[in-house]
């Protein structure tokens, strides 16, 4: 690295090269540090591959991150193409059910209002199960994907019974009520179990941005395939459950890769059960791969541990244990690491 300082009146300048890459540095007269590239000898490719990272991975990455945030990323790109990909189908489809509805338009203006507050009495209803969702935001989440593309398949459905548009699409808009409040009450979590140096907004920003680039990405392909081969219904009941099947995929491996820092019954007994049994604790990044995300399924010589686990979790709510030689218990709000 190449250092040179300079100090005037106003401010203080010096230059730091890195990687092929010259920075200018300075300190402007009201404090605010500019960072400006003033050479790049890097080739075409890799200098589009920095900007991609600086624009949608947080600063300082991937030091200001834990492990994992890159299969993450990798995996939620795959999900925002296929999921994008998906509700233009759906869209395309509720559209071709209405319009066979041999009602007035006013009828079908009227059905479809109300098709769309099925979806808000969806989100009513989620929004009472958000305790629950703390302790289990991998699940949740998962499980709000499920119900997505539930509700996508029944409106990609609907053409086949356009006299029950209101119940067939009133259902699917139901379901993906619920699911967008699942989704958004454990995206925080999700986040957070990433942030590592106090990072959360940056990581936060970033990580809507990146989603935003793919599902845009994801529309211009439902288009592709709602102009071509999806432009039948045949075409739709080929595409659309691939496309789900690798959506529902996408979540899964996400869900695997987040290392989540809270502590439930389950994870509490993989904990005490790895402490008897080694005397280590494990970390999160140790019991990401090990969880089973949709079913509360376990062997029956772990049946003893889960039970133990869910009365530690029940009596004492653990929150903060310590990687070291042995468990240390804070009576604070579930996290550990």
């Amino acid at each position: 690295m190449d250092m040179e300082k300079k100090e005037g009146k106003a401010s203080l300048l010096w230059f730091e090269t890195s990687d092929s890459v010259c920075r200018q540095h300075q300190f402007e007269p009201d404090g605010r540090l500019s960072v400006v590239i003033v050479g790049d000898s890097r080739p075409f490719y890799q200098r589009v591959v920095g900007a991609f990272m600086n624009k949608f991975y947080p600063s300082g990455y991937p030091y200001s991150v834990n492990e994992g945030y890159l299969r993450y990323t990798q995996f939620r790109a795959l999900q925002h193409v296929t999921r994008a990909a998906l509700s233009v189908l759906s869209t395309q489809s509720l559209l071709f059910a209405a319009g066979l509805r041999p009602t007035p338009a006013q009828a079908t203006a009227v059905s479809w209002i109300l098709k769309d507050g099925m979806q808000h009495v969806g989100k009513v209803i989620c929004s009472n199960w958000g305790a629950r969702m703390d302790s289990e935001p991998k699940r949740w989440r998962l499980l709000a994907d499920v119900l997505y593309d539930i509700g996508i398949g029944l409106e990609v459905l609907s053409p086949l019974c356009p006299h029950l548009f209101l119940e067939v699409a009133g259902l699917g808009n139901f379901a993906k009520g619920i699911a967008v409040v699942a989704a958004r009450a454990t995206r925080l979590p999700i986040y957070s179990s990433f942030a590592k140096e106090g990072n959360l907004s940056d990581l936060f920003a970033k990580g809507e941005a990146f989603s935003t680039l793919f599902s845009v990405i994801g529309i211009g392909v439902g288009i592709q395939l709602a102009s071509t081969i999806c432009g039948s219904m045949q075409g739709k009941l080929v595409a659309g459950p691939l496309l789900s099947i690798i959506h529902l995929y996408s979540v899964s491996e996400e869900m695997r890769a987040t290392p989540i820092n809270t502590l439930n019954p389950r994870r509490t007994a993989m904990v005490v059960d790895d402490f008897l049994k080694a005397g280590v604790v494990s970390s999160p990044s140790d019991l990401r791969y090990r969880e089973n995300l949709l079913f509360n399924l376990q062997l029956k010589e772990d049946t003893g541990n889960v039970k133990v686990g869910k009365a530690v979790h029940k009596a004492i709510r653990p929150s903060r244990l310590c990687s070291h030689n042995h468990i240390v218990l804070y009576f604070q709000p579930y996290f550990y690491f």
